[in-house]
């Protein structure tokens, strides 16, 4: 799975990776603990490819009320396509969210302890995600628009840590995971979270990042196991 990431890096050299134009305007800062509910850095193709802000936490279109039943933050790859509430945002409103890197969690002591999981060569990693956009149908309330992350088995170094991982893409996996005349979508999500595991760092971090309200550059340095 994953609860919680890094967004640090600013959303034009975001955008720069990822061939976008950032239209993010203000709404983005760094952030070292990102949680739930935040508004993060997109990147989708509508009138060509756009880095923007959507909130984490999906609420799908056909929801009567964004604040009635779960809003999950993460999309299973293995059922996504076939699924009522992903689905038409695989057909449709597929995005990445690139990140600086993730936070995972084992159980030591008794306790909660997390490890970040990031490129080696620090360089932001692009995760497959899903959005859809909810609009008030009285007009009252502004479009919301809301984003999950894809979550495949784990590989490699992540699976040292947990049985779960975002789906990273990279090259012409990301280009048409982008396209939204990518003919079988449903198809490519199978065959890119059954490839190799991307290279991963993994470093054991301070046990403060369990506190959302923590969220300074400390969090990611390494401590002592």
């Amino acid at each position: 799975m994953c609860g919680r990431f890094v967004q640090v890096s600013s959303p034009a050299r975001l955008a720069l990776a990822l061939g976008a134009v950032d239209v993010s305007g203000d709404a983005l800062r760094p952030r070292h603990n990102v949680a739930p509910s935040t508004e993060v850095a997109a990147v989708l193709e509508s009138d060509g490819r756009r880095l923007g802000a959507l909130r984490w936490g999906f609420v799908p279109s056909w929801s009567r009320d964004p604040a009635d039943g779960p809003r999950p933050i993460n999309a299973r790859a293995e059922g996504a396509a076939t699924s009522r509430l992903f689905g038409p945002s695989v057909r449709g409103r597929r995005c990445v969210v690139p990140v600086d890197g993730w936070y995972e969690w084992t159980e030591e002591d008794g306790a909660r302890q997390p490890y970040l999981l990031r490129d080696p060569d620090g360089e932001p990693a692009a995760l497959a995600a899903l959005w859809s956009t909810w609009r008030d149908p009285a007009g009252t309330v502004p479009p919301l628009a809301t984003v999950a992350l894809v979550t495949t088995e784990a590989r490699g170094a992540a699976a040292t840590v947990h049985h779960r991982m975002p789906l990273v893409l990279a090259g012409a996996d990301l280009d048409a995971w982008l396209d939204p005349a990518t003919p079988d979508p449903a198809a490519l999500l199978a065959r890119t979270a059954a490839t190799a595991a991307p290279t991963l760092a993994v470093r054991r971090v301070s046990r403060r990042v369990n506190d959302v309200r923590n969220d300074d550059p400390s969090l990611l340095e390494a401590v002592p196991g």
